[in-house]
């Protein structure tokens, strides 16, 4: 009973969460949108389904054709477009269009739609604008009949019924399987052959660098020998003085010796004399006598 308890609890949840994750999506046809307005006079709508209508219409009747008056003349808001700043931009399209914009994103939209103009023409008739409610924002998708290639538009509201702001509008044409696929067969062509090039150049860098180092590697040699001569003729010179130095000591320890024996041989001499003084004494040398 409690493992069935739990199984039900599960499937719940489940079904409370995907109706959380639902998003709210409707298309308006110019018929429904004057039965929403008559209904909205009297106040027999939803607030939500009004937000949703005004985000259409803004879009199909008011963003396009703004954006098309801009692109065909740049001065259509009384200005060059161009020169607008970003709080401008905002300020002549509410004045002039009615809606309200964000200025960095209208002016990026415009941008967008120019680019999008020059592969597909202009834009011969649309469909029906649908809508698609995600919390804070209300996304609206209009298909678009071109002079060569078909397009969507997308753009995103604020979702608010006081300053329903657009914060998005992009112009996307529509491609082929084909097309799709070329591009990304190009695409993956250019990234390969990018990464060939740069191990060619690479290899090529190494390859200069050889000569380099075997210059370096010889200057390091010439380094080496020339330091361990000097280092040799150092080592020599110490090695003379120590020389010099042992000579010394050799010939300090040889008079030492010498005046020892002196001593000794006057403190003979005295004591065969009967006397212990043996300053009336001098020794003059000191031989050795070869006995035969």
């Amino acid at each position: 009973m409690k493992k069935f308890k739990l199984v039900l609890l599960t499937v719940v949840l489940g079904l409370l969460l995907c109706a959380c994750g639902e998003e709210e999506q409707r298309a308006f046809s110019d018929l429904e949108m004057d039965v929403i307005m008559q209904q909205y006079g009297q106040m027999d709508i939803d607030i939500q389904t009004w937000r949703s209508y005004k985000a259409a219409n803004i879009a199909n009747s008011y963003v396009v054709d703004t954006i098309e008056k801009i692109i065909e003349n740049p001065e259509a808001l009384g200005a060059p477009f161009s020169d607008f700043t970003y709080t401008e931009v905002e300020t002549h399209v509410y004045s002039g269009a009615g809606f309200v914009v964000d200025g960095y994103s209208f002016a990026n939209a415009v941008d967008n739609f120019e680019k999008g103009f020059a592969e597909t023409g202009a834009i011969v008739s649309k469909g029906e604008p649908m809508v698609t409610v995600q919390g804070n924002e209300i996304i609206v998708d209009i298909e678009c009949v071109c002079e060569r290639r078909n397009a969507d538009i997308e753009m995103i509201f604020t979702n608010d019924l006081s300053e329903m702001t657009l914060t998005s509008a992009a112009f996307n044409p529509r491609y082929s399987l084909g097309e799709k696929m070329s591009k990304a067969g190009l695409n993956t062509v250019i990234g390969m052959g990018t990464v060939f090039i740069m191990l060619i150049v690479i290899s090529f860098i190494i390859g200069l660098l050889g000569p380099v180092t075997k210059f370096i590697d010889s200057v390091s040699k010439k380094c080496k020998e020339f330091f361990s001569k000097l280092f040799k003729k150092t080592d020599k010179a110490e090695e003379g003085i120590n020389k010099a130095v042992e000579q010394i000591v050799k010939n300090e320890t040889a008079e030492s010796s010498d005046a020892e024996l002196v001593a000794v041989i006057a403190a003979a001499v005295a004591a065969y004399e009967g006397t212990t003084d043996t300053s009336g004494f001098v020794v003059r040398s000191i031989r050795k006598i070869k006995r035969q």
